[in-house]
């Protein structure tokens, strides 16, 4: 594939997740990117994605086949061999901040091969346009296969999580990472956004 042909097809890749509802940017890393490889990435990738749904939407995730929206983007770093994820959502719950430490913490405990709370960077998107070109800049290596089709939903509309926001769906919050565990999340989260704020640099949230 030729070079203008992979920059059209980014540009589309920019215009469409800018056209799209989200607030949210994420980066989930493994204990050793280098090591972990795509296919048991993938697993936890999925089941990970599959996990927080059902704490938004309950047993509707599998009845309904309700799904939390979510465009999701594989990286492989500088030198090709590090490899972790990027992800931007609407967040599905009023509090943001919250859904940024919610998604660090379930992530953390997901297994034994997850990264811990300070490795992970998941925080409100400031600069939309900035992430978009963040999230896909991968593209001029990866092509296509940068966007990580089996782990993207776009078939649920944002406006649908509203009415989730009640008890139970709190309830399973607790379940899925308890008090302490979010407070932690959420030290992290503070820190993380210090260090972008002196920065403004997303590509800190590669290193670590």
């Amino acid at each position: 594939m030729g070079f203008e042909q992979r920059k059209q097809e980014r540009q589309a890749l920019v215009q469409y997740l800018l056209a799209q509802n989200w607030d949210v940017f994420g980066t989930l890393k493994f204990v050793n990117g280098r090591t972990i490889g795509r296919e048991s990435a993938n697993k936890l990738l999925r089941s990970y994605w599959n996990k927080v749904d059902r704490v938004i939407y309950g047993k509707a995730a599998e009845r309904q086949n309700m799904r939390v929206p979510r465009w999701c983007f594989a990286h492989e770093g500088a030198d090709h061999e590090n490899f972790h994820v990027h992800f931007v959502m609407p967040s599905p719950l009023q509090d943001t901040e919250q859904t940024c430490c919610l998604l660090n913490a379930i992530w953390a405990q997901h297994h034994t091969q997850t990264a811990p709370l300070v490795k992970n960077w998941i925080m409100p998107a400031q600069d939309r346009a900035a992430v978009t070109s963040y999230v896909t800049h991968e593209y001029w290596r990866m092509g296509s296969e940068t966007l990580l089709d089996e782990l993207c939903w776009d078939r649920t509309s944002a406006d649908t999580m509203a009415p989730y926001n009640h008890a139970q769906q709190a309830h399973r919050i607790t379940r899925a990472a308890s008090p302490l565990w979010l407070q932690q999340a959420q030290q992290a989260l503070h820190t993380q956004q210090a260090q972008y704020e002196a920065s403004g640099d997303l590509q800190m949230m590669e290193r670590g």
